[in-house]
């Protein structure tokens, strides 16, 4: 299900590809925030934001396709078993884009790397 849906994700306006702090795969970043990772070919993680979830419960809650975390958590995951699951996607993404952009007039954060990124996957 990932064939090509990672380019498309990569292409958003803001969304930056590189390592994963959790898994050995790449991940999306937004701000110094990483925003969505693979667990698998059917299962994508988005960080969304509590308050993106909080407006959109309804909706995420009403999705099969999509499981909510325990109560205050930033992430959903959303399993993908047909082409028409990539909009989901890419929608959900957009929004974890949009929750993770500076201020304006502030630079992005870029994805942490090196002794940064090591640092932060002891803690994940």
């Amino acid at each position: 299900m990932t064939e090509g849906l990672r380019e498309v994700i990569a292409a958003v306006d803001g969304v930056v590809e590189s390592p994963s702090m959790f898994k050995d795969d790449l991940a999306y970043w937004v701000n110094g925030k990483e925003i969505a990772h693979f667990e698998s070919a059917d299962l994508i993680q988005i960080r969304l934001t509590r308050g993106v979830i909080r407006r959109r419960r309804q909706q995420l809650k009403g999705d099969p396709r999509i499981d909510l975390r325990y109560s205050g958590s930033d992430w959903i995951s959303v399993h993908l078993s047909s082409p028409d699951d990539r909009a989901l996607v890419i929608e959900l993404v957009e929004d974890a884009d949009t929750a993770h952009q500076p201020p304006p007039g502030v630079t992005p954060e870029p994805p942490p790397t090196g002794p940064d990124l090591e640092r932060r996957r002891r803690f994940h």
